[in-house]
């Protein structure tokens, strides 16, 4: 009897996996890193950059590192002069370590994310994935 209970519980939580959405996901993984910022603006930046830590994840182990070096040589082009590359690399990597630790089986890539106020006030993310 106690292997069906735990047959049972396994598949209530599988089913209950499959039913977060992708927003639900991040906002589960990132949602420290995201509410760094200050300003609404600052939020998107960061809500960005955990899109691209989700997007590296997916790629296999030898392929992250490549991906990774090549969204910082774009960080630096669009931002001239910073002297932050450590820190962002740092949460980069932070990040991609965090999703693969919650939805290791997830597979889904992001293709937007926005983040905006509802008529309340409230913080509302969406997501856009592709299979």
């Amino acid at each position: 009897m106690k292997k069906k209970n735990n047959k049972k519980s396994k598949i209530k939580k599988r089913n209950a996996a499959k039913k977060t959405s992708i927003s639900q996901m991040v906002i589960n993984f990132a949602q420290d890193f995201i509410s760094l910022g200050n300003t609404i603006e600052v939020k998107q930046s960061y809500l960005n950059a955990a899109c691209v830590a989700w997007n590296i994840s997916l790629l296999h182990e030898k392929a992250r590192a490549t991906a990774i070096n090549q969204f910082l040589e774009q960080y630096r082009k669009l931002n001239p002069g910073t002297d932050d590359v450590v820190n962002v690399r740092s949460d980069i990597e932070q990040l991609i370590d965090e999703k693969l630790d919650m939805y290791s089986k997830e597979k889904r890539s992001i293709i937007n994310a926005q983040i905006e106020k509802d008529e309340r006030g409230n913080e509302k993310i969406t997501i856009i994935s592709k299979q």
